[in-house]
């Protein structure tokens, strides 16, 4: 199971991965933000799919 470290992990690991561009439908941060989100969200479905939830 992904319990919450884990999941912070994987959040953190998808931000330092990130290289976002700035531009007008959103700034590096929000997008290096939203990358984590994605990943902890990917992770998420992935594991309910794998019937491990």
């Amino acid at each position: 199971k992904l319990d919450d470290a884990a999941m912070q992990e994987l959040d953190a690991a998808a931000q330092a991965a990130a290289s976002p561009i700035d531009d007008k439908r959103g700034t590096i941060a929000f997008r290096t933000k939203v990358s984590g989100v994605l990943a902890r969200r990917a992770a998420a479905i992935a594991l309910t799919r794998a019937g491990s939830n």
